[in-house]
């Protein structure tokens, strides 16, 4: 077998592990954007712009990743001795690629909380604010048609 399929392999590893790092420092930002007192919507936006674009490079090097595993799996499995140090080598890259997607679902699963109750506070702002301004105009229509409704008249009793 081809020992650059093992190398394409490792480097895939590598490069899996470098942009997760990435997705880490990205994430870190966004729980920062969104713990503070008043939120940077455009800034959140383009943080999670970032991370979707992060995301699919992930997604492209497991699709690659598992393709040339499938072309080189049999050979692994039955030379282990023989890439003894190259499956060593991706055991421990798949095990800090798996750590740091840990991480980074843990974080995820904080953040989109955040922001939901961040959404939800707004939400609520908005629906008191709407509440305000209906109690006002109410106020306003009811002031302005008592002015209408007390005109003195005359109730006749003796009928």
């Amino acid at each position: 077998m081809n020992n650059s399929y093992i190398t394409i392999l490792i480097e895939s590893l590598e490069k899996k592990s470098e942009i997760l790092d990435k997705v880490i420092e990205t994430d870190a930002e966004q729980t920062a954007i969104i713990s503070a007192e008043e939120p940077d919507m455009e800034a959140l936006s383009k943080n999670m712009d970032v991370i979707e674009e992060l995301a699919l490079e992930l997604e492209k090097l497991d699709d690659g990743f598992e393709s040339v595993y499938e072309k080189v799996r049999e050979e692994l499995l039955g030379n282990k001795e023989a890439y003894r140090e190259e499956i060593k080598r991706m055991q421990q890259l798949i095990t800090e690629v798996t750590e740091k997607s840990v991480k980074v679902q843990t974080t995820e699963a904080r953040n989109k909380n955040k922001v939901v109750q961040m959404f939800k506070n707004e939400r609520r702002k908005l629906g008191a604010r709407r509440q305000s301004a209906r109690v006002l105009n109410d106020y306003k229509y009811m002031v302005n048609g008592l002015d209408k409704q007390l005109e003195p008249y005359f109730l006749d009793s003796k009928k």
